[in-house]
């Protein structure tokens, strides 16, 4: 026991810091996007962190995996550089030991990346696109320009007006003219004209001294009033579930008739298995001599995360396409990553010790 918790601290410690270190990546690339995005009028600033959460929230599925591969790697290649691999061995330590904290480890990581990958990540997806469709339908005053006519895309009508004020908030001589639903036309004209929202989240467009006219295209017969101040509701965009992406579906939602829904699921399945069998690879991918220092797998430990990552995606859009069927899916590329892991054991111990290390995995003894 002993020696399993002293191994669980060495990559606990290690993955904590390249956590950290992935999010700050992660989130700064985030970031830029929605900074851009925010200067053209599309997120609103107060809501940029909390879609940036959100989309965090939900790439844990990818990061921890990858976290966790290099923690392994990381920890146990400062144990071969210091010599403690060595007098483990001496001391009679079996590799099969030396397996059961890493994937005592693996397996809580993995059970938070199911968490995640099956519940979390899909209502955090969900929440990012409502989100993002209610600053959309703001951004639809937020985003006009002085003496430019802006077209509503929640009712038919137009809006203008001519001058901002400096602090961005009143609109000076506002004409809007609004289409309803039995021919009439509704045409307001105001001095001033500010953007406001009640308890509700209900939008409204406050007008101040001015008219409104109310009849019908090509009849005389005109409503004219005059007033001090006026309020009409703004209305939103229709949020259509439709448009989402398949990741933002629950997974009690997705089916096993349609293509798309199976290699959805197989994704989500397939992340916490991507921790265990990371972890499996990095045991014989991080053996090094003292020479070679830390570092001297790491290069080729990213490689192999993007080739499993990449094949990953490939078989899940073979899947979704239709092109592989749903039985086999993205089955084959774990097994083939297996395979690799049991080819590193085979190069470092031979194949007899390999083999009969398949126990491990739930394999036969030889």
């Amino acid at each position: 026991m002993i020696i399993d918790r002293y191994i669980i601290r060495e990559i606990l410690f290690t993955l904590l810091a390249v956590i950290a270190v992935l999010l700050v990546i992660f989130i700064s690339n985030r970031f830029i996007r929605y900074m851009a995005e925010l200067s053209g009028g599309a997120v609103d600033g107060g809501a940029l962190l909390a879609v940036v959460a959100l989309k965090t929230l939900g790439a844990m599925v990818i990061i921890l995996p990858l976290a966790l591969f290099m923690a392994v790697l990381l920890a146990f290649s400062r144990l071969y550089k210091d010599s403690e691999m060595t007098a483990l061995t001496a001391a009679g330590v079996s590799t099969r030991r030396i397996y059961r904290p890493v994937l005592m480890l693996a397996a809580g990581v993995a059970a938070v990346v199911a968490g995640i990958s099956f519940w979390l990540g899909p209502w955090a997806e969900e929440r990012s696109y409502q989100m993002r469709d209610e600053q959309q339908s703001r951004a639809e005053i937020a985003s006009a320009a002085p003496g430019r006519f802006v077209r509503f895309s929640g009712s038919q009508g137009v809006f203008y007006f001519r001058s901002l004020s400096r602090d961005g908030e009143i609109m000076h001589e506002v004409f809007v003219r609004q289409r309803r639903n039995g021919g009439e036309d509704l045409v307001l004209s105001a001095e001033r004209a500010s953007a406001s929202e009640d308890s509700k989240g209900e939008r409204y467009m406050v007008f101040e001294n001015g008219y409104r006219y109310e009849g019908r295209p090509g009849n005389a017969e005109f409503r004219i009033v005059s007033f001090r101040e006026h309020s009409v509701r703004m209305e939103r965009p229709e949020i259509r579930p439709a448009q989402r992406k398949q990741k933002a579906r629950p997974t009690a939602a997705l089916g096993f008739a349609d293509a798309a829904d199976v290699a959805e699921l197989q994704w989500r399945i397939s992340m916490p298995l991507s921790v265990l069998v990371l972890a499996l690879l990095a045991v014989p991918l991080s053996r090094t001599n003292p020479r070679q220092g830390r570092y001297a797998k790491l290069f080729v430990a990213v490689l192999v995360y993007l080739l499993y990552n990449n094949l990953l995606g490939m078989a899940n859009s073979w899947t979704a396409r239709g092109a592989v069927p749903g039985v086999i899916g993205m089955w084959w590329v774990h097994l083939l990553m297996l395979a690799g892991a049991w080819l590193l054991f085979a190069r470092q111990y031979g194949a007899a010790w390999a083999l009969s290390r398949m126990r491990i995995w739930g394999g036969v003894r030889t």
